[in-house]
């Protein structure tokens, strides 16, 4: 009787030995798509980010190559043609994510009150919201005679 209780009962501390990790728990904190890419890239802004209140060079480095990069993509989109139906939502996209890190790390609000960001934020989504509709009643434009 014991061998059949010790083949078909675990109760955590038998002959299988499972080592108690973070993986083991029901809910691990990392069980997710990106699994640790999250929490290094805080880790990381929180490195190169003084204390001071405000950034280190180099992380305004960082921001600008990001910057740089974006755009470099943003000219190699426009060239491509099997990606041209894209094109306007895409542009779209891109300028909201350079407008949110020029606005949070370049005009300082990152470091400053939360509400500065959601007033930058709020202007933001209704620019693009109000900038859309125009695209979409110009494309409708006529149409109707």
């Amino acid at each position: 009787m014991s061998i059949l209780k010790d083949l078909f009962h675990y109760d955590g501390n038998g002959w299988w030995r499972i080592p108690k990790t973070e993986e083991a728990k029901a809910n691990p904190k990392l069980e997710h798509p990106f699994g640790k890419f999250l929490g290094m890239s805080k880790d990381f802004l929180i490195f190169i980010t003084s204390g001071k209140g405000h950034a280190s060079p180099a992380y305004y480095w960082a921001i600008a190559i990001i910057l740089g990069l974006i755009t470099i993509v943003e000219v190699w989109w426009f060239d491509v043609e099997g990606l041209r139906y894209l094109l306007v939502p895409a542009m779209l996209f891109f300028s909201l994510v350079k407008f949110i890190l020029v606005v949070a790390f370049f005009m300082h609000l990152r470091f400053d009150n939360k509400l500065y960001s959601n007033i930058f934020v709020t202007c933001m989504i209704i620019g693009v919201f109000i900038f859309s509709l125009f695209l979409v009643l110009s494309a409708f434009h006529g149409l109707g005679n």
